[in-house]
């Protein structure tokens, strides 16, 4: 008996081999995204603690102006307080020989006694006090120029020019993300951390016996916000900024948002599609066991258990799953490696070991195994509760009553086609049902998949040419007169020039307290614009601010509202602003005011320390020699950089994994489409024959069932529509961070390519379709109705 069902096992795979294919794909599809997104998840994750821990990642960070480094001694002492170490940073201009745009230094004063935040060296040796500089820099910087140990550039440090030599290449758990701050993109050409001996560095910056910044290592559960709070008290007269801890250092922000998103994507995208290949996987199967209760009642009325039987289906629905699963699990160690690849070269660990997790592997495994199980059990629990007599019986016809459609006059002058396929549909309501929903999950799968370009294209028109629309933004070390906007109007080349002022403030509203930065334009600001949701210009109201829609989103802040902002370097007093509306933001979470209020605010004469340029690009060689040599010049962005790089960088990501998905979802989308019509040409066969035998044309007899699969995906078109919205919406919600608010755009471009899709998948369906009716054995096909 064992030996008949498995020779019927292996009938039954060769017969559906090509159903089998398919529904395997299915199951491919999800499971792959699933194990691949999990494991990266894992992967990044571990090579973060593994760093942190190895290299002693500080707890807490304090940046200030200047302070005796006897504090520091004073800040150890406090309970809780492991290690405290004081140290010099300096932003400066990188002036290389080979590159016109002024780079970005941020330089970090390095000791051989340090503990806190070590660095690892990739290449020569640690740089040591001299009188030759010499600079360790980091990997991403070395990378983008080619430097290596020995290479030499300039850098100009508060209006001084030094040359300084290359020692060696390190990474540091400080910037394993680094980020220039006039930048939310990486940019290794333009923004590289440098390490000088501390003796060096505090001597060009006038800091020998001082320090301003200081990091610390606390004793593992001791509350970090009393030990925050003894070193602000210690540190404030000093022109401290405040304290903050991981949570706030700009690196690990972006790291730790990195796996968050990771780890949101590894439950959110592959959910949706295993749901939809479960989904669409029961259907077919149900489908699949009930054109063979005829073969199950015969089997069991010659003895065969519901038990032996339920084991032979059983083992062809594992034949199919794992049929899926190993492609599965080498589709998720290709984008593994891909993910780990895209790592490497953002991320800046010692190494990152991509392997599939076995925890991922096992939630894959259940994910396919235990829902195709119990839909084959469902299926079969319905015939074994027929007698094998009932069983053996073709299912009773479907109810063919004239239906309320052909009650309408309009029903009277139908093609007798036309009635057949809309009988077909209506006599099976609940099939027809749950075919029309799989078809809407798959195009909802083929939305979700493409809007992630829609995102992009949004991001870069609304920051990048909207927002943003001046060609340099020139940053200074310390507030300037507004005399210095015509100074840079008189450097050849510049068309337009305009200021801002930026102050760092501490923003305090009830239990909210955190640091962020007024950004003052002038009201006739034409080259930085604030705008709302509809992309239209608006001007903070005179004493009023305009916050990042992030705060109304988080925490809740509304029109109206009574802020108080502390300035981050108690310099100046704090002072209190009302909230007079939002702003659709897309990166940051900034505070926008008038430049003229932010001055009386300030008690301060007019001023800024930002300027936005317009420029001829014939000058710009010109303008960034220029610009090196001006005062007090910090920092020089030049936006086509950035957009170079945010293409580089988010957008190649997104796009890349944005195709994985398309492909998917076209596979989906294929294979929900040949597994209708396979399966309706096999339940069919005798109507289909009975046609034939009638007298209609092979092309007549293909259009009924052609025009009724058409009918269906027109139907599902409107609902998976709508589910691709809001799959679309639940994907952006999940992925929120501070620094990035995506928002939810999805192109009317997006919406017809996933129809677009749907219809060509359902023309070549209609090919395959069209074979098998012209190959239908019209003998055989009577046959087995009787």
């Amino acid at each position: 008996m064992v030996k008949s069902l498995s020779r019927k096992l292996l009938r039954d795979i060769s017969t559906l081999r090509l159903q089998i294919l398919s529904m395997a794909l299915l199951v491919s599809c999800g499971v792959a995204i699933l194990v691949a997104s999990w494991s990266s998840y894992l992967s990044l994750a571990r090579a973060q603690q593994e760093y942190y821990q190895d290299h002693q990642f500080a707890d807490v960070f304090t940046e200030l102006v200047r302070a005796p480094r006897h504090l520091a001694d004073q800040i150890r002492d406090i309970p809780g307080v492991q290690v405290a170490e004081a140290r010099v940073i300096e932003d400066v201009l990188i002036d290389l020989a080979h590159q016109n745009e002024p780079a970005l230094g941020h330089v970090v004063s390095y000791s051989p006694t340090q503990t806190l935040n070590r660095i690892y060296l990739r290449q020569g040796r640690f740089p040591e006090p001299g009188d030759r500089l010499e600079v360790l820099v980091h990997e991403s910087f070395a990378k983008a120029h080619e430097l290596k140990p020995g290479d030499s550039f300039s850098l100009v440090i508060r209006g001084q020019k030094k040359t300084v030599q290359v020692s060696g290449i390190g990474l540091s758990p400080e910037f394993v993300y680094a980020l220039s701050p006039i930048s939310m993109f990486p940019d290794d050409l333009h923004y590289g951390v440098l390490w000088l001996p501390e003796r060096d560095l505090a001597r060009l910056n006038n800091m020998t016996g001082a320090f301003n910044s200081l990091i610390v290592k606390t004793a593992p559960h001791v509350p970090i916000e009393s030990i925050k709070r003894r070193i602000d008290f210690i540190l404030s007269p000093y022109g401290s900024l405040g304290s903050y801890d991981r949570s706030r250092q700009l690196s690990h922000l972006f790291v730790e948002d990195e796996i968050r998103q990771q780890k949101s994507m590894s439950a959110i995208i592959p959910a949706i599609f295993i749901s939809v290949a479960v989904f669409i996987l029961h259907t077919i199967i149900s489908r699949l066991i009930g054109l063979q209760r005829i073969q199950i009642a015969t089997l069991k009325s010659l003895g065969y258990g519901s038990g032996v039987l339920a084991f032979h289906y059983w083992k062809l629905v594992s034949v199919i799953l794992v049929l899926g699963l190993l492609p599965a699990i080498a589709f998720a160690y290709g984008i593994g490696q891909w993910y780990a690849v895209l790592y490497e070269r953002y991320f800046r660990f010692p190494h990152i070991d991509f392997s599939l997790s076995q925890e991922a592997l096992f939630w894959g495994l259940l994910a396919a195994l235990l829902p195709g199980w119990l839909a084959t059990a469902s299926s079969l629990s319905r015939i074994f509760k027929l007698d094998p007599a009932e069983a053996m019986r073709p299912p009773a016809p479907a109810s063919y009553n004239r239906t309320f459609m052909e009650k309408w006059k309009i029903a009277r002058t139908m093609h007798i086609q036309t009635k057949m396929l809309v009988r077909n549909i209506l006599a099976r309501p609940w099939r027809s049902t749950l075919s029309i929903l799989s078809l809407s999950a798959a195009t909802a799968i083929l939305i979700n998949g493409s809007f992630w370009s829609d995102i992009i294209e949004f991001v870069i028109q609304r920051q990048f040419i909207e927002i943003s629309r001046e060609d340099l933004e020139i940053r200074f070390l310390h507030p300037r007169r507004m005399e210095v906007l015509s100074e840079i109007s008189r450097i050849p080349g510049v068309y337009i020039v305009e200021g801002a002022r930026t102050v760092p403030v501490r923003l305090h509203f009830r239990q909210l307290d955190k640091n962020t930065a007024v950004l003052a334009y002038d009201g006739i600001s034409t080259l930085r614009r604030i705008l709302n949701r509809e992309g239209v210009v608006i001007q903070p109201r005179e004493n009023q601010v305009l916050l990042s829609q992030y705060y109304a989103k988080k925490y809740g802040l509304k029109t109206g509202d009574r802020l108080f902002l502390e300035v981050a370097d108690k310099t100046r007093p704090g002072f209190t602003v009302t909230v007079g509306g939002f702003v659709e933001d897309i990166v940051g979470s900034s505070i926008y005011a008038r430049r003229e209020d932010l001055s009386r605010w300030l008690s301060e004469f007019p001023s800024i320390n930002t300027a936005y340029v317009k420029i001829d690009p014939a000058f710009a060689e010109q303008i960034y020699i220029k610009l090196k040599q001006f005062p007090e010049v910090i920092t020089v962005g030049v936006k086509r950089l950035v957009f170079e790089s945010f293409t580089a960088t988010l957008s190649g990501m997104i796009m890349t994994f944005t195709a994985i998905l398309l492909l998917f979802a076209v596979t989906i989308s294929g294979a929900v489409l040949f597994n209708m019509v396979r399966i309706d040409v096999s339940e069919k066969s005798w109507e289909l024959a009975s046609l034939r035998i009638l007298g209609f044309e092979i092309s007549a007899v293909f259009q009924v069932l052609f025009f009724q699969m058409g009918l269906q995906v027109l139907v599902s078109i409107f609902p998976g529509l709508l589910l691709g919205y809001g799959l679309s919406y639940l994907s952006t919600k999940w992925i929120h961070t501070d620094a990035f608010i995506f928002p939810l755009v999805v192109d009317t471009r997006t919406y017809a390519l996933a129809v677009a899709i749907m219809v060509l998948c359902y023309l070549m369906t209609g090919l395959f379709l069209y074979s098998k009716v012209k190959s239908l054995n019209m003998t055989e096909a009577l046959k087995a109705r009787e």
